[in-house]
Order: structure tokens, then sequence, then C-alpha cells
């Protein structure tokens, strides 16, 4: 009788297992996405865990774009809605910086932009977006293509998802890498695929070990969220360019407010 309902059970953690570190591995993603090579594949050859997700926007790749550039936690934010939410992968880093690391820097209050930002459009290889505060965990632009690739690299937010007495440990020494890839592969005119493919290596083997089983929730949750998140603002924002200029054609200057690329309507001239 015992074994009647302890196989069930196991059978049953088995299957939500399985499902689960499906979906951190491919949310989203066809066949063709998750097996074929990908820009940026060669920041870390010989992943010890790679993930690819990916979703449809309703926009070209080139309305997608401005919106992948500005990303950073002192830029744009990274678009993890709610705004509760959004602050929560922060605060809990936060909960892990000794007081020297927190001097001169405080959590971002502002939610993640709702619109283009003009100063935030020059991204160039070789520049940073921090992801905690300066001298913590950061990004380093590796590669971009203009409304092709934005490849991100790290080798500092490993060592700072832990707490201090484990990240400071020399018995421990924790290090590691992981590159973050946005690929815009469109489809026509008005449909663009938005894959995100994550690949990691980390030390030493028994911290790996340890911690493996919660990567792939963790980055289920994270890239599903910010990927929505960048459909969710493209998609609104291209409905409401129209309705406001009359179906006039845009481009971003300045801080954030678009300006016509064309002339006004002849109507108004009279």
């Amino acid at each position: 009788m015992k074994n009647q309902v302890l196989l069930p059970g196991l059978l049953a953690v088995a299957s939500g297992a399985y499902l689960l570190r499906r979906l951190g591995q491919r949310w989203g993603a066809t066949d063709d996405e998750v097996h074929r090579a990908m820009p940026g594949d060669e920041l870390i050859p010989h992943p010890m865990m790679e993930t690819t997700h990916a979703i449809t926007v309703q926009a070209s790749a080139d309305e997608i774009w401005p919106w992948l550039v500005q990303m950073g936690m002192d830029r744009g934010g990274w678009y993890s809605d709610p705004e509760w939410w959004d602050s929560l992968a922060e605060r809990v880093l936060w909960s892990f910086l000794n007081s020297d690391e927190k001097t001169g820097y405080s959590i971002r209050d502002e939610p993640s932009a709702d619109r283009i930002i003009g100063r935030f459009q020059d991204l160039k290889v070789g520049d940073v977006m921090l992801d905690g505060p300066p001298g913590t965990a950061f990004f380093t632009v590796a590669a971009m293509e203009k409304n092709r690739t934005l490849a991100l690299y790290s080798n500092s937010h490993v060592r700072y998802i832990i707490p201090q007495a484990l990240r400071d440990s020399p018995n421990m020494n924790i290090h590691g890498e992981f590159s973050w890839v946005f690929i815009l592969d469109q489809i026509n005119a008005e449909a663009t695929r938005l894959i995100l493919r994550t690949r990691i290596n980390y030390w030493p083997r028994m911290f790996r070990v340890l911690t493996r089983p919660f990567y792939w929730p963790i980055d289920f949750v994270l890239a599903r969220k910010t990927l929505w998140g960048v459909k969710w603002r493209v998609e609104k924002r291209k409905q409401e360019l129209p309705e406001r200029g009359g179906g006039v054609s845009y481009k971003y200057v300045g801080e954030d407010e678009p300006i016509a690329q064309q002339g006004l309507d002849k109507a108004q001239f009279g």
C-alpha cells in the first residue's frame, strides 16, 4: 500500500522537475532556435549550462533595437515588470553587499523605462552596463550588430549573487562567467523573433552542484519577464505613435520624446 502511494508521488516530482528544467532551458524557443549556433556563442564556447528563450514581437528589428541598447540598472532598467518585481532582484543582491560596496549608491527607485531615452542610444562595444553599485556586478558589451545582436558578458555576477562570507572565502574560490545575448531574427516587416541565449561556466565543482538546481527556475523567470517587458513596451509604443502623429514616421532624440522624421501634415499649413 505504501509503495502504491510513494511511486505516483515520485513520478509526479520527477515529472515536475523535468518540466521545470525544460522551461528553464527553452521557454518559447523553437527546436531550430535551441539547437542552432547563435551570435555570441563564441564568448563562452564550452558552457556548463545553456538556455535559449524566445518571443515574437509584432514590430521590426529596428523598432526593437533602441529598447535593447538602453538597458542597464543605471539606464533604462531590465524591463522585469511589475515595478515591485523589477526591484526585487536588486534588493536581494543588495543584501549580499558589504557596507563599503554600498557606499555612495542607492537602490534604483524608478521602474524600468516605458519610453526610448535618447541619451542611452550611443552604446558601443566595450561599454559597461551596471547591474549593481560600481565595483560589483556589471556587464561588458562584448559585441554589437545594429538591429541584429547585442552580446553582454560578465565575470562578476557569479561572485555577487552570494553572501559576502562565501564570496570572500579563500577556501571557496568562487568565480565564473556568463553571457547574455539578445538576437533579433526578423520574420517579416511586422514581426521579429526576440531570442535570448544565456551561457554560463562557474566553479568550484561543489558550489556548482549545490546551486545548479536553482539556476533553471531563476533563469526562466528572469528571461521570461525581460522578454515580455520588451515586447509589451515595443508594441504599446508602436500603437501610440500613429495615434499621436497620424501615421508619420518617428525617430527619437533628446531625453525621451520623439520628433517626426517627415514634415507636418500639409493641412496644418492651410
